[in-house]
């Protein structure tokens, strides 16, 4: 018997019905009704439903039982998967929108004895609370010490910890810190399990949305047991931290660590930092330039887009393009060329392309024709033009010529800071762009690891069938109102 099949029994038996009874007053199948509660078969979403009012449960234990159904659907690693991916885009949304305490100020810890021990030349600590405490007073010392901070990181994804303390420390701490990391991904996970890379991304990409952490993230992706060695200096200890004035290497199974102190020995550490730096590629890229950001120039497949709007590169034709940039604008020839080709990619795969975009987002357009560009490279699109592309979009949608599928907001809020692009199976990109004292910042997360691109893929592709997207009629009747709303202004002026 499966979990859902137990609990099932479990509420049937508190209930004091029996099978017959049940299946009478919920009018379903008595056959069927046995082979849920045996586990033979799962029961299809009317069935579900009528089985769960029968019973009389509470909100608390259907949703219980929802959670269970779903495990048994998709099984429990894509379940965990797709959660952690909503926890990702709802822990963007809070960072981009400010809604946590930024202006919390950073208690200064007094440096006792143990800050003593740390300037003992070598410190051999044992057990992973002991290794954890050490490093956590090493960067204490580098952002209490330092007017310039800066810390080197080269640990496993698991180790999430560090990035944790690292980014409640700089919580609303005055100070700017430099932060370098080559993330080591190790493929270890079975395929049946939640991928715990995947939980990662929140912790690194959180720390990355703070305006006082300058962060380069380059990502080493490991298929065996074994380590390059350029990275793995010592085998027994082959991740480690680098602080102004410290070496922290740490074991494997991250239940050891030894402090050091010697120039001579963290220099050696440095250079090896720098050719691991070399030789992996960025994971995190942080820059205001558009062609690195969309990387304008090559050529791609795009399959999936999840984004804030509908995607506009459709009803964006050269003329439209030639209106709406900035002529002004020092590259203006260049964004141009390189902008309709980006373009004119996604007109190409419009039939296929998978568009999932936000109401709510799309109505802030209708208020302020503004785009996720900086606005000093194009000019907003006029009330008309607005109406004119919404109206577009409501008519492909109704007429089934794209897949376009809109966002329950009130359970997934998608904000404008948020964009995916998934590509053919090789490359997922996470851009984010949104607005610190007025200055548009946009970061790109580009991810190539087999294993998260397929987790991402599997949530993208279940959302049109998932409670966190509106049923197309429900979108229809939201679009009609939207443009009988902005119809409505335009004539009354």
């Amino acid at each position: 018997m499966s979990l859902l099949s137990k609990k099932i029994a479990e509420y049937i038996e508190e209930s004091g019905e029996t099978t017959q009874s049940l299946a009478e007053k919920a009018n379903i199948n008595r056959t069927t009704l046995q082979r849920v509660k045996s586990g033979e078969r799962l029961p299809t979403r009317a069935f579900f439903k009528k089985m769960t009012r029968a019973l009389r449960l509470s909100a608390v234990e259907e949703a219980e039982l929802e959670t269970l159904l779903e495990i048994a659907q998709v099984g429990e690693g894509r379940y965990r998967n797709r959660k952690k991916i909503i926890e990702l885009i709802e822990a963007i949304s809070e960072l981009t929108e400010h809604q946590i305490p930024f202006s919390k100020e950073l208690q200064k810890k007094k440096f006792g004895q143990a800050s003593q021990q740390l300037t003992d030349s070598m410190k051999i600590v044992s057990g992973q609370k002991q290794v954890l405490s050490l490093i956590e007073q090493s960067l204490d010392g580098e952002l209490a010490g330092q007017a310039e901070p800066a810390v080197k990181l080269a640990i496993p994804y698991s180790f999430q910890a560090v990035y944790d303390y690292l980014f409640l420390q700089m919580l609303g701490n005055t100070k700017t810190l430099d932060l370098q990391d080559v993330l080591t991904l190790r493929r270890e996970v079975k395929e049946t399990a939640a991928d715990p890379m995947v939980g990662a991304l929140k912790h690194l990409i959180a720390l990355t949305l703070l305006d006082n952490v300058n962060y380069l993230s380059h990502c080493c992706i490991i298929e065996t047991d074994k380590i390059a060695a350029v990275q793995e200096i010592s085998a027994l200890f082959p991740y480690f931290i680098l602080t102004s004035a410290a070496l922290i290497t740490i074991s494997r199974d991250l239940n050891q660590a030894i402090l050091y102190h010697d120039p001579s020995f963290m220099s050696l550490y440095v250079d090896s930092f720098q050719e691991m730096i070399a030789m992996t590629k960025p994971f995190i890229l942080e820059s205001n330039d558009l062609f690195r950001v969309f990387d304008l120039d090559r050529n791609f497949k795009v399959e999936i887009v999840v984004e804030p709007l509908p995607c506009f590169a459709y009803y964006t034709d050269r003329q439209m393009l030639e209106r709406k940039l900035n002529k002004e604008f020092p590259c203006y020839e260049v964004l141009l060329e390189a902008t309709d080709r980006y373009y004119n990619y996604f007109r190409q795969v419009s039939h296929g392309m998978l568009n999932i975009f936000s109401l709510k987002n799309l109505r802030q357009f209708m208020e302020d024709g503004s785009l996720v560009f900086p606005e000093e490279i194009y000019h907003r699109l006029t009330p008309t033009e607005r109406l004119t592309t919404l109206r577009q979009v409501r008519d492909d949608l109704f007429h089934q010529r794209r897949l376009l599928f809109a966002l329950d907001d009130d359970k997934l809020f998608l904000n404008s800071a948020v964009e995916f692009i998934y590509e053919s199976d090789c490359c997922l990109r996470l851009i984010l762009h949104y607005k610190i004292d007025g200055r548009v910042v946009y970061k790109t997360v580009e991810l190539r690891e087999p294993g998260i691109i397929a987790a991402f893929k599997d949530f993208f592709c279940n959302l049109p069938d998932s409670d966190y997207v509106l049923p197309t009629e429900k979108t229809l009747a939201e679009m009609d109102a939207m443009i009988q709303e902005y119809e409505f202004a335009a004539v009354t002026g």
